[in-house]
């Protein structure tokens, strides 16, 4: 990569993620004897910088030619003992450094070497290793420090990474940019070199990502779209569209116009009832005044027992329960009681903080999670669905990208352990062992927040303190932006269960929006879905850029416009039966999209339903006379809107002519349920 050739915006974001391995002050290139030092704070590093640790080279299961790390250098004392003291030493020569193995491999100086990366002598990190063996290769040396920080910023053209130590007497800070793990998580935007250059690409945003040590922390480096700032449509009174509006502006964006109000109240009413709005319906909520219409009509929707259904099914898949038929094998049973779970506790206007209450305490609720055997399971289990955060890799190794371990990962598993018989015949506490060792693990919570349980707090009641109070702002982002995906179409967390550092919310502020109005209202669904859809953001519509508009968003990944969502297969049934009036016995489509149409032409569901006596389609012949006014009926009731020029022009002729008109009539609806434009919400 090169270094960059033209300047951008650059707006700063920095996170770290803390923990406290024992790192001292970071070596300088020929002042070893003088400065504190630890193998682990300028060493490990440089070892993961080059990727010597990394899973394909020697940090893999059996490292590579006879010679293993620690993967991502995680362990720096048996990395230190690999390469100072095993073999006798031999990879090292304190009185030549240049001849010792350890730099000879890298560099191939007279040694082959099939790793990819190579080291040479001119370079910085080469310096560094030389000396430390010249200086006699020392474990550590001077003033104990710990690692307590990590910020990286943008300097101009380049990153500079600063890590900030620890000691008994005070704090201090070190440019540890030559030393950390760079990259971008967008290289059409923009790339950084191993020295922090950055090089600019295309307009959009990414993170630039530093890894040292154990911590990481990021930046954001964006490229306007334009280079005209287009303003923030004036002030607005909600709180998510002036994060929304913030964001399009500093990015050279403009969103497409709002959709228009027969679109909106189809996609409303889908959102929050599952179906589309009947003709009677969709006159009310078009004829409403405009900055009414979906404050009003979400008020009444809010209060359905339609509402209720849907979020019950919605909630119940945020805790990972199937809809039903999805059910894995021998699970029909208990999914079943957990779906009724999940319709009762939404039904009786709980919170999601109380939900998540009871399927850590409800006997019926904990079925979601106590149906895994293995602790392990059970832990990130409760770190996916409830707190966002994929832990699961940290179950074999520390993880590289996040800030678990493999010994925090086993100490919340501890949590999850089944009761097991006393010695005076009650049940006690169950154990969780190291696997390989089998000693006892004490359970000790996530360090997802710098709060402490109460003292004293039992066992059983630790997990939910964390998930409810210690980390409540986490929880708090995690369901935010499970709603926000639901009813926007695309969270602004991909995927919704991992809420790392690395994988940074594509609007940073909305999601602090959405976390912020969770905490305020305490979780209470109806409040959240209220504050989202009456928001300009959800009413924005789907259809392509005006010509005078920045498009710029082809990926749709910055929320300029909306996408068109493809109805589910469950959506798709209830809506056709909801449509035509009466129930259709059949099989609910398949979820590929081709099976799915081939199923809607094919199989016959349709035709049965429009076959059906009193389906709406044959009461549209009784009540209207007018083939203009049965097209508009019909389109109404389907599509929720009225048919455009060109339709009226096509279908007007058919329904005025000596074949019978019920037939007709039937033909056209069955061809506008089959379409695209029923099967999606726009």
């Amino acid at each position: 990569m090169r270094g960059c050739h033209s300047k951008a915006l650059c707006i700063g974001l920095t996170l770290g993620v803390l923990a406290a391995p024992n790192f001292g002050i970071p070596l300088q290139a020929g002042d070893v004897n003088q400065a504190p030092f630890h193998f682990g704070n300028d060493i490990s590093p440089i070892l993961a910088k080059v990727g010597c640790s990394a899973a394909e080279c020697h940090g893999g299961a059996t490292g590579q030619g006879g010679f293993k790390l620690s993967l991502f250098a995680e362990n720096p004392a048996l990395d230190y003992e690999a390469i100072v003291e095993e073999l006798d030493g031999r990879r090292i020569d304190r009185t030549g450094p240049a001849r010792s193995l350890f730099l000879r491999k890298p560099t191939r100086s007279g040694v082959g070497h099939k790793g990819g990366r190579l080291l040479h002598r001119e370079d910085r990190l080469y310096g560094i290793l030389h000396d430390w063996i010249r200086a006699g290769a020392p474990f550590e040396r001077g003033t104990k420090e710990t690692l307590a920080g990590l910020r990286i910023e943008v300097v101009e053209d380049r990153c500079a990474v600063t890590a900030e130590f620890s000691t008994d007497s005070g704090r201090s800070q070190r440019d540890v940019t030559h030393l950390a793990v760079l990259q971008s998580s967008n290289e059409r935007v923009g790339t950084i070199n191993e020295a922090g250059q950055i090089r600019s690409v295309g307009p959009g945003e990414t993170w630039l990502l530093a890894r040292y040590g154990k911590l990481s922390a990021r930046v954001a480096f964006r490229i306007p779209f334009t280079q005209a700032r287009l303003g923030n449509h004036g002030k607005e009174p909600h709180e998510l569209d002036r994060a929304w509006h913030d964001r399009l502006t500093q990015l050279g964006l403009r969103s497409v116009a709002a959709s228009n109000p027969y679109t909106l109240a189809r996609r409303l009413y889908f959102d929050l009832t599952g179906r589309p709005p009947d003709p009677l319906e969709l006159e009310a909520f078009v004829n409403l005044p405009a900055g009414e219409r979906v404050s009003r009509t979400v008020d009444r929707l809010l209060e359905s027992p339609e509402f209720d259904r849907v979020f019950a099914r919605s909630v119940a898949g945020f805790f990972e329960i199937p809809v039903a038929g999805k059910d894995p094998r021998n699970a029909i049973e208990r999914n079943e009681a957990l779906r009724t779970f999940f319709e009762n506790v939404i039904r009786n206007g709980n919170s999601l903080s109380e939900v998540a209450q009871k399927v850590l305490d409800d006997s019926v609720g904990q079925t979601a999670w106590r149906h895994f055997a293995d602790p392990r399971d059970r832990a990130e289990y409760i770190g996916r669905t409830m707190l966002g955060m994929r832990i699961g890799c940290a179950r074999c190794h520390n993880h590289p990208l996040d800030r678990w371990t493999n010994a925090e990962h086993l100490a919340f598993s501890a949590f999850f352990t089944d009761p097991r018989p006393g010695p005076g015949g009650m049940m006690m506490s169950g154990k969780f062992f190291l696997p390989g060792s089998g000693d006892a693990v004490e359970a000790e919570l996530l360090p997802v927040t710098q709060r402490s349980a109460p003292s004293g707090l039992p066992k059983d009641e630790r997990v939910a303190w964390l998930v409810l109070e210690g980390a409540r702002e986490q929880f708090a982002r995690n369901m935010g932006n499970r709603l926000f995906a639901l009813l926007v179409g695309r969270g602004l967390v991909e995927l919704p269960d991992d809420h790392r550092l690395t994988n940074p919310a594509v609007h940073v502020p909305m999601l602090d929006v959405l976390s912020r109005k969770f905490l305020e209202v305490d979780g209470d669904l109806r409040a959240l879905v209220r504050f989202i859809v009456t928001a300009d953001l959800y009413a924005m519509g789907s259809q392509p850029p005006q010509a005078d508009a920045v498009s710029g968003d082809p990926e749709l990944k910055f929320l300029a416009r909306r996408e068109a969502r493809r109805l589910t297969a469950e959506e798709l049934k209830e809506a056709a039966e909801f449509v035509l009036g009466v129930p259709i016995e059949a099989e609910v489509p398949p979820d590929s999209p081709l099976a799915r149409q081939l199923y809607m032409l094919n199989s016959g569901m349709l035709r049965k339903g429009l076959a059906t006596a009193g389906n709406q389609v044959e009461a549209i012949l009784l009540f209207e006379s007018n083939p203009a006014d049965q097209l508009s009926a019909l389109y109404r009731l389907i599509l929720s809107r009225p048919p455009r020029l060109s339709e009226q022009e096509a279908f007007v002729p058919l329904l005025t002519g000596s074949e019978p008109l019920e037939s007709n009539l039937k033909d056209l609806a069955f061809a506008l349920l089959a379409s695209r434009e029923f099967g999606s919400i726009r």
